[in-house]
């Protein structure tokens, strides 16, 4: 029996299974980290829980549906902390105006190898 099975069959989520899960549900863009401004939102953050726009609460509440009796009040908290993250980035996205004749910055190439060399 393998691991995952193993620890599903017990009722224990591993910490890399809620890690997944966690992550999964909040990545909705890339989040700048290491600001002065970010920092000082945290710190308000920390006094009152943000408000999440109606797509990132959906996220909140479905990861309090599945992880919330094994999470802690701070953990909670924290989800929340990233979820706001994730909404002021995509936000930041959203408001980033594009017309349909902008080109992409990098172009997709993809790889063909050489047919005329046989593949081992």
């Amino acid at each position: 029996m393998s691991r995952t099975s193993k620890s599903k069959s017990h009722g224990k989520l591993s910490r890399r299974e809620f890690a997944r899960g966690v992550t999964v549900a909040a990545i909705t863009g890339v989040v700048p980290l290491g600001q002065a401004a970010e920092n000082a939102g945290m710190q308000q953050s920390a006094a009152q829980p943000a408000q999440l726009s109606p797509e990132f609460e959906a996220q909140f509440q479905a990861i309090i549906r599945r992880y919330g009796a094994r999470l802690s009040e701070e953990q909670r908290a924290d989800i929340r902390r990233l979820l706001d993250q994730s909404q002021k980035t995509s936000d930041a996205l959203r408001a980033f105006q594009l017309e349909n004749s902008d080109e992409p910055a990098t172009i997709f190439h993809p790889y063909r190898p050489d047919k005329s060399v046989p593949r081992r």
